[in-house]
């Protein structure tokens, strides 16, 4: 078996990408005739990898040993320099169209801050967010790099025009599959704090209103700020407000209003009520009398 490093091998090419010197695309397009063991060190950034024909075991702690890559992509977000290691049988392919975008220009950009920022800690280091088949039109850019057989300042420019192709038509369609997953978890969310203002009686920490929602607490804080544009704290207290001022219309003793919309203290109640509304509850009682017997 040979030993070598990416750079090594006779069809890899990396170019800088215009819109920022520290980020950069790397191909190769090359068939093995023996058995040969790639390192490949990974420098700090976002790596999206688009990989064609790719017959290989990789040798990374805490990822799987699988066989065939061919035809997916991986997003991964890198801490710090750290090498992979991938062993390529004889008579074996690797296509890869990568693009490495630097720390800074992601800070600077804010491209795709979920994953950036919520990645799974599962293999230190290296960090897999995303993965899955190449959607089509983004393979297509590839294999027109992979069949290219323009040389020099040409080539370059092909590969580049291509590489920011790639990247913009990535971020298209991630942009829509958020915004898909994101009008899911409104839709449910709505569900949820419909359920809630039928059961106001009840304690309601975020934390269930996650599990009600089919969701988790950072989500249901950011969906409930755009749907409602006030927290879920506000949300709920504005919500129990106004269903008292509703059945204060009604014969109901306060006590027992207090209690139906989750106040354990009928005092508590009174002096949340008066602070929102600008009177104690027995004098807003009081005004609609006064209102409907004029």
């Amino acid at each position: 078996m040979s030993f070598h490093s990416v750079e090594q091998i006779a069809t890899f090419e990396q170019f800088n990408l215009d819109f920022d010197p520290s980020s950069w695309v790397r191909t190769v397009n090359h068939h093995f005739d023996e058995d040969t063991s790639i390192v490949n060190v990974h420098q700090p950034g976002l790596y999206i990898s688009m990989i064609g024909k790719c017959q290989c075991q990789t040798l990374n702690k805490g990822m799987d040993r699988q066989k065939d890559y061919s035809h997916n992509y991986m997003v991964a977000l890198v801490d710090e320099s750290c090498p992979s290691y991938m062993n390529f049988p004889s008579d074996s392919t690797w296509q890869t169209f990568s693009i490495h975008l630097s720390l800074e220009h992601l800070g600077q950009r804010s491209i795709l801050p979920e994953l950036t920022s919520n990645v799974p800690h599962n293999v230190p280091q290296v960090r897999l967010a995303e993965a899955g088949p190449i959607p089509v039109d983004i393979l297509q850019c590839c294999e027109a790099v992979w069949n290219c057989d323009l040389q020099g300042f040409e080539r370059e420019l092909f590969i580049k025009a291509k590489a920011q192709e790639v990247l913009a038509l990535f971020l298209h369609q991630h942009r829509l599959k958020s915004q898909a997953t994101q009008n899911i978890r409104i839709d449910q969310l709505n569900h949820a704090l419909n359920h809630i203002q039928m059961n106001l009686q009840l304690d309601w920490p975020l934390s269930a209103v996650a599990r009600l929602a089919g969701s988790n607490r950072t989500y249901v804080k950011q969906d409930i700020k755009q749907l409602l544009g006030m927290s879920f704290r506000d949300w709920l207290r504005k919500t129990r407000i106004e269903t008292a001022q509703k059945r204060l219309g009604s014969s109901q003793p306060i006590t027992d209003i207090a209690h139906d919309i989750g106040f354990k203290s009928q005092a508590h109640f009174a002096t949340l009520f008066k602070s929102e509304v600008g009177v104690t509850p027995s004098e807003y009682r009081q005004s609609l009398s006064i209102r409907h017997s004029a």
